[in-house]
């Protein structure tokens, strides 16, 4: 895909209903061209809603969708150069590595001839890291080389706009995690645009350049994943994100929280270890409130303590 023109995408005001419940209220976005942005929200926020919408799968109540100057609302699915990852690879089980990936050159949008497919594929093929497995058959293959071959064919097809929509959830957690670094910098590596779907909000932070949080069909906030998880929006981002409490009206990240003998009550809950470091998930006693902080001293679960911004913590 190098060397092709990038368009951005741009979403106007999107609306969906099912049997008179709105499961998206009127949604806009814009993804520049050649970044990612990650939808995330739980289940049943509308966020695969949004995009069949994109991929033309569902017609929308309402508003436009543009790929550059193109208007995309009004093209039949078949006709858009949108392509969409499911959760599952969806592989052919009688035809080999090799057929698969090239299975769009002959029947899809893009139609090459047999030396122009054989040389594509392989190229491809080369690029995600399978050539050697080229005359394999799916069920030769572990679930993150499906996954790949699953990728290799839909950028065979040039799309101007990738979807993905959970594509690692029935990945092992070691294996979702090594793959999703690979397709993100080979995303980025190659100039896709794309829409990243997830309920996961470490997955949407790593693969986003930017973040969008959905709740209930609406866009709770949209930014960085720094801005998101430094500033929510809100309780309902705060909530979902999990990171930090709100102290005062003023909102904390976990990280810049410290055990104390003078500050909020808190209760500890249970250790967590991660990364290398034992963290303590903590509630406040006054509203429920939980977060994950480190301290230097061994805490116990039912321990109470008291917690408070770090020296030299901004409240801006």
């Amino acid at each position: 895909m190098k060397g092709r023109k990038l368009r951005m995408l741009t979403l106007e005001h999107i609306e969906k209903s099912f049997h008179q419940e709105t499961v998206l209220h009127p949604v806009t976005l814009t993804v520049t061209a050649g970044n990612i942005l990650s939808i995330v929200g739980p289940s049943g926020c509308g966020k695969t809603t949004l995009l069949r919408c994109v991929a033309g799968f569902l017609k929308p109540d309402g508003g436009e969708m543009y790929l550059g100057d193109s208007r995309l609302d009004t093209k039949k699915a078949a006709e858009r150069p949108v392509v969409l990852m499911f959760q599952d690879a969806l592989l052919f089980p009688h035809l080999t590595v090799s057929e698969n990936a090239a299975y769009g050159l002959r029947h899809g949008r893009r139609r090459l001839s047999r030396p122009e497919r054989k040389q594509e594929t392989e190229a491809m093929l080369s690029r995600v890291g399978l050539w050697e497995k080229r005359n394999h058959y799916p069920r030769e293959l572990s679930g993150g080389q499906q996954q790949r071959v699953s990728l290799a064919r839909a950028l065979l097809l040039q799309p101007d706009l990738l979807l993905l929509d959970e594509p690692f959830s029935s990945l092992d957690a070691h294996l979702r995690q090594e793959l999703r670094l690979w397709v993100r910098d080979f995303l980025k590596e190659e100039g896709v645009t794309a829409l990243f779907v997830t309920h996961d909000r470490e997955e949407a932070a790593i693969m986003g350049d930017r973040m969008l949080v959905m709740q209930r069909g609406h866009v709770l906030q949209e930014g960085t994943p720094e801005d998101v998880h430094k500033r929510p929006a809100g309780p309902d981002v705060a909530a979902f994100i999990g990171e930090g409490i709100y102290l005062d009206g003023t909102y904390y990240p976990g990280s810049s929280l410290e055990a104390a003998s003078e500050g909020a009550a808190a209760v500890v809950e249970h250790a967590v270890y991660a990364y290398g470091w034992t963290f303590y998930r903590i509630h406040l006693e006054a509203d429920g409130q939980q977060t994950v902080i480190r301290s230097e001293e061994s805490l116990t679960p039912g321990q109470k303590l008291a917690v408070r911004p770090k020296e030299g913590v901004s409240d801006d």
